[in-house]
């Protein structure tokens, strides 16, 4: 497994591995804004996250009170987009 924390692909897209612990939560949520932000997609936590999922995970962080942004952030990709798509419904 690769140790730096961002890199590009060839095709532009991110891999996003966050190695310090405190900072994960924060790395994770500004990668999915990137992702927004940039209309791409990217690999983070080991997953694809497409423009569609990281606009509902930005969407519900942004609704949800500190307390509850905190709880998310420790989340991983695939699980926020799972949390969100739940509450979109």
């Amino acid at each position: 497994m690769r140790t730096e924390q961002t890199r590009t692909r060839k095709h532009g897209t991110e891999v996003i591995n966050p190695t310090n612990f405190e900072d994960q939560g924060m790395a994770r949520i500004n990668a999915i804004k990137r992702i927004v932000d940039n209309e791409q997609y990217a690999k983070i936590d080991g997953c694809m996250i497409d423009l569609f999922s990281a606009s509902a995970i930005i969407k519900v962080y942004d609704a949800i009170n500190e307390d509850n942004k905190a709880k998310y952030r420790t989340k991983t990709a695939p699980v926020m987009a799972n949390i969100a798509f739940e509450l979109l419904k």
